[in-house]
């Protein structure tokens, strides 16, 4: 019985002890501040990012110490060699190199994904990769589980007249966009990334054009949207043919965003060398 009670005093004298030095030890120990993030721990078990910025030995997450150093888009655009897609891409890449060239901007490389399956002859002006074409038939199993929802979806929001009134031909796009969500696909929004004239009538902050309705107006500044318009921009016209230079303006009156888009239209194709050849 002695010899019992002497090992289990020593057990709870050693418990003690350990208890006592964890806790001293814990408290004075630096916590890490953020997970997941940089490893501010010593050079030795650390690699650099190259510009002298210590970079965590974590396998899967490193990230450099020096978060103050910008980190630049890379812009991709798909495109046919057709005359309606190769006039947009110039623009584009034109626009695109007025940005990058401002101070503070965060644009970085550019690429066009030239998907005819051969150069064209502004390979040399714009930055390309030529593709394939897709094969026939890829990914249909990932269209057959979404496609029926999608028809259900279309024609449900068809037949409601507030929902068509307010969609019209874009209507499937947007049952598109539903039934993705329906079956679990996962999108990032940007609520204020873009604006789309002439619904939308101001810039403000956004940050691209989406010029896909055609602009109609009558000469007071009226939208006539439906209507073929006295004065009109629609990309659509010039499916075949390049856009003219210093295309005419539109009437005092017209939005904001529908000037902005004219003026950027002529602004590029004034000075794109060759331009329509």
């Amino acid at each position: 019985m002695g010899c019992g009670n002497i090992f289990f005093t020593l057990v709870i004298t050693l418990s003690a002890a350990l208890i006592t030095y964890n806790v001293i030890i814990s408290a004075n120990a630096p916590l890490k501040s953020e997970f997941p993030g940089p490893s501010k721990t010593n050079p030795s078990i650390a690699t650099t990012d190259g510009d002298g910025g210590f970079i965590s030995v974590d396998p899967i997450i490193k990230m450099p110490l020096d978060r103050s150093k910008k980190r630049l888009f890379h812009t991709a655009v798909t495109s046919s060699d057709s005359v309606y897609n190769t006039w947009q891409a110039r623009v584009m890449y034109y626009w695109f190199k007025r940005f990058r060239d401002q101070p503070g901007s965060e644009m970085g490389g550019f690429t066009r994904i030239l998907h005819s399956g051969r150069p064209d002859r502004f390979m040399d002006e714009i930055p390309t990769f030529v593709a394939q074409p897709l094969p026939d038939g890829i990914d249909q199993e990932a269209l057959k589980k979404i496609a029926p929802t999608w028809m259900n979806v279309s024609l449900a929001m068809k037949k409601d007249p507030e929902a068509d009134k307010s969609f019209g031909w874009v209507l499937e796009m947007y049952a598109y966009a539903v039934a993705s969500a329906l079956h679990g696909v996962g999108n990032i929004l940007y609520k204020d990334f873009m604006i789309q004239p002439p619904w939308d009538t101001e810039i403000g902050n956004k940050f691209i054009i989406h010029y896909t309705y055609g602009c109609d107006y009558d000469l007071k500044g009226k939208l006539t949207y439906g209507k073929i318009g006295e004065w009109r921009f629609d990309k659509r016209s010039f499916d075949a043919v390049w856009p003219p230079r210093n295309l005419p303006m539109p009437p005092p009156g017209v939005p904001e965003s529908v000037v902005t888009l004219v003026k950027m239209v002529n602004e590029a194709t004034a000075n794109i060398p060759n331009w329509g050849s």
